[in-house]
């Protein structure tokens, strides 16, 4: 009996061990969009299930929040866009050191994601964000080219 109690409470805590992993700290991601992939860093930091931390991008920081259950990670953070708040929502599944999911626009649309834990080499420096985790399609480019010609021609 007792060597079924001990057998019990170490699967309990293995269990417990297997579903808590952390993610916490700097993350190398991208996220596609219409207008082709973009890189960001993410830091996390995690209490338990609570997720918290930023999102660097070229137009700036924002904040996010979220949760960590097991493998699954969803976190949003909100960005301007065209002079209006967006509501960027992530849901992605936790491999070791990666993850990958997709990225929903305010609802109205949704695309891959994915990151990579940052690796800090010997000078101390964490690595820069990969030029793209997705390959763009030739119509992404053709859409973000068109795009492209129309700003500048309402400029001129």
């Amino acid at each position: 009996m007792k060597t079924l109690l001990l057998l019990c409470l170490s699967l309990f805590a293995a269990s417990g061990v297997l579903s808590a992993q952390s993610i916490a700290g700097d993350w190398n991601g991208a996220i596609n969009t219409p207008g082709g992939a973009r890189p960001m860093k993410l830091v996390f930091t995690q209490e338990g299930e609570k997720l918290t931390g930023t999102v660097t991008r070229e137009a700036g920081d924002v904040p996010l929040q979220g949760t960590v259950k097991g493998t699954a990670v969803e976190f949003s953070y909100t960005v301007m866009y065209n002079g209006s708040a967006l509501i960027l929502s992530v849901t992605a599944k936790l491999d070791g050191d990666s993850m990958k999911g997709t990225v929903s626009f305010g609802g109205q649309a949704e695309d891959e994601f994915s990151a990579t834990r940052a690796r800090t080499p010997a000078g101390g420096t964490d690595t820069a964000p990969p030029e793209s985790a997705f390959t763009t399609t030739s119509s992404q480019t053709r859409d973000f080219s068109r795009s492209q010609e129309r700003n500048a021609a309402v400029k001129s």
